[in-house]
């Protein structure tokens, strides 16, 4: 399929449903800022909110590339407009591709990345408490994350957990709310410490993300969900003490370990997965020599 760069003949229409339309140039930005301005008879809002979907996330991807900062500010731009001209009635409007509460969640996530070129976790935090009074359940969960991590605001776990719990009731069917939930049981973190109910969720989860819809999380979240799975049959946290359990998610994460430094991810921001692969590899020798000395232990 030809470029949309490549195609002057390409009508407004058309390109809001192009699905392949190639790296963005400063040229394209100039061509959808001249189609937004010769839209007559449609509210600019409604222009800017069909336009993003399609366009704005693909300029996303593209925003380290030549375009850099022109790219980065259309893209804050688009959803500044959708914020201040959408017809606010105190709900979102239906059947438009991207509603008041979904622009301030994105412009929150930005802000909260850094991907404008500008990490800010004031504004993150403002965008994402805007967003959760509407009812923007990631906004909700995002914010739990500003609070629990004090980004934005002061740390609150209290105020964390709360969110996580309103995310959680308000969709079931996701994994991240009830994990975050977890974490802070299993912690002490805003509730009282309660390693039982953490490890219950945890192997819930885990038999959860079988499910297609889950796999994207899952890939993303299953180091540290094994990693805690390790540690409670390890030291008996919230569940019987099980050296052979807990030697079977070690070996889960020497896996991931390994993986990750085939494919080239030796560091993260917090951590290096080499050194992670040696504290797993120690932890299953330990675990090895324990179940070697006393048999008994593999039934523990």
């Amino acid at each position: 399929m030809d470029d949309f760069d490549d195609d002057e003949n390409m009508s407004f229409e058309e390109s809001l449903s192009h699905d392949e339309m190639g790296p963005v140039t400063v040229e394209t930005l100039q061509n959808i800022e001249q189609q937004i301005n010769e839209q007559s008879g449609v509210p600019v809002w409604a222009v800017v909110q069909n336009l993003f979907v399609p366009t704005a996330h693909r300029i996303m991807q593209d925003a380290g590339s030549v375009v850099g900062e022109r790219a980065a500010s259309f893209v804050r731009s688009t959803l500044e407009e959708v914020i201040r001209t959408t017809p606010d009635s105190g709900d979102d409007l239906p059947d438009v591709s991207l509603s008041v509460t979904g622009a301030m969640t994105l412009l929150g996530s930005y802000y909260y990345d850094g991907v404008l070129g500008e990490q800010d976790y004031a504004k993150a935090f403002e965008y994402y408490k805007a967003a959760a009074e509407r009812g923007g359940i990631r906004a909700t969960l995002n914010l739990g994350y500003c609070y629990q991590y004090a980004h934005g605001t002061m740390r609150d776990d209290a105020k964390a957990c709360t969110c996580y719990s309103v995310a959680y009731l308000a969709d079931p069917t996701t994994p991240e709310a009830r994990y975050k939930m977890a974490d802070m049981f299993f912690n002490g973190y805003g509730v009282p410490r309660n390693e039982t109910v953490a490890v219950h969720a945890y192997l819930e989860i885990l038999d959860q993300v079988t499910d297609d819809d889950n796999q994207e999380w899952f890939a993303e979240n299953e180091e540290s969900l094994y990693r805690r799975l390790a540690l409670a049959y390890r030291d008996g946290r919230g569940v019987k003490r099980s050296p052979l359990k807990a030697l079977e998610y070690y070996e889960k994460l020497e896996i991931i370990h390994y993986r990750d430094l085939a494919h080239g991810r030796r560091d993260t921001p917090y951590y290096s997965t080499a050194q992670h692969l040696d504290s797993v590899q120690n932890e299953i020798a330990k675990l090895r020599a324990e179940l070697d000395s006393d048999p008994t232990a593999a039934s523990m």
